[in-house]
């Protein structure tokens, strides 16, 4: 009985088996097809592209280039999704690596002072910013000494150093850079002048910001002692002009030597652009909700990061995709806190800046 299934079966494997064979030559040619397409016009990029290992909760990427390692390597917030309303504090540094800006890997959580390195805090440290300069990398990471539910308490700006070499658990404490009560955020720019440029969200122990947190700016001669200057001047800081009552992540960067800045109202992002750095134009809000058809990327962008690959701007941002829509932050449930890295290619002119495709 089975020899005589096997005879009637036979001409059907056959056929299967063919189709499969045609199936695999087509599909191969195809994607060899498309690696060379890609290979000769622009980066592949996955949707989403990481997503931390412990607790799924990576934000606020900070992307850089090791040149003595050879590797691309992004810093994030490792929120904590599974606490609930602890999601958001006792957060350490994560790691992830490249060496093709596409496939990325975890490495491990930074230790500071030769403390931590793991996905559990007594300290809560977000957004870092940061540069290398020489054999030192830089890092100016937003602190705070506790973490109490839901955002902490209190918090300032601290620097910590590390060689450029051991980036994962060689941080030491160089000082704190802007004491401003509950300042956040740094993004750090190198002028061509050879200064350095902090700007940051300020904190609401000085005068000028009356009540409300607005986007400042710090300068240095040596990354190490800082003289604040105040606010960014233009539209940035002007609710009458975007109608935008506050905004945070703050992140600036030069292409073919005009300044742009992104910022994060909580409604996509917002975009401006700058001849100096300081006094700046408003050019409308990108990536918001439904703006893009990606794989977990249908909700709005949040804390971007940007980085000038063969000439063409990329950003670096991550999404809360299970978030609902009017839902204030401490009050989401455990699910809805996931959270994940995403990419995509930007244009930058006088127009101001913009996503180039959904679809990548």
């Amino acid at each position: 009985m089975a020899v005589i299934l096997l005879y009637f079966s036979f001409p059907y494997f056959l056929t299967l088996y063919m189709i499969m064979y045609i199936k695999r030559i087509f599909v191969s040619s195809f994607c060899w097809l498309l690696l060379l397409s890609v290979t000769y016009s622009q980066l592949p990029i996955h949707a989403p592209i990481y997503a931390d290992p412990v607790y799924c909760g990576s934000c606020d990427p900070e992307i850089i280039y090791n040149s003595k390692l050879k590797l691309w390597m992004i810093f994030y917030t490792a929120r904590r999704p599974a606490k609930g309303m602890a999601a958001t504090v006792g957060n350490p540094i994560g790691v992830c690596i490249s060496d093709n800006l596409t496939d990325w890997s975890f490495v491990g959580y930074c230790r500071f002072d030769g403390e931590g390195g793991k996905p559990d805090s007594e300290q809560t440290r977000w957004a870092p910013g940061i540069i290398i300069e020489g054999d030192t990398a830089h890092m100016f990471v937003t602190f705070k000494d506790n973490a109490t539910p839901p955002w902490g308490t209190g918090g300032n700006i601290v620097h910590y150093v590390a060689p450029v070499d051991n980036m994962l658990n060689g941080w030491r404490k160089a000082e704190v850079s802007i004491g401003e009560d509950d300042c956040l955020d740094a993004c750090i720019v190198k002028l061509d002048t050879g200064r350095f440029r902090m700007y940051y969200v300020g904190g609401l122990n000085n005068s000028e910001v009356k009540g409300r947190k607005t986007i400042r700016y710090a300068e240095s001669n040596d990354l190490y002692s800082w003289k604040t200057k105040g606010e960014v001047l233009g539209d940035v800081n002007d609710k009458a002009v975007h109608n935008i009552r506050y905004q945070e992540a703050v992140y600036v960067f030069v292409y073919d030597g005009k300044f742009y800045m992104l910022t994060d109202p909580h409604r996509g992002l917002s975009t401006y652009t700058s001849e100096d750095g300081i006094t700046w134009v408003y050019h409308g809000q990108i990536m918001k909700t439904g703006s893009s058809s990606r794989i977990l990327d249908y909700t709005q962008a949040r804390h971007p990061s940007v980085i000038i690959y063969n000439r063409i701007p990329y950003i670096f941002y991550h999404v809360e995709p299970f978030r609902p829509d009017g839902i204030k932050g401490d009050r989401l449930e455990k699910h809805q806190r996931y959270s994940f890295l995403q990419m995509a290619e930007l244009e930058c002119d006088e127009k101001g800046i913009r996503r180039k495709s959904d679809d990548r």
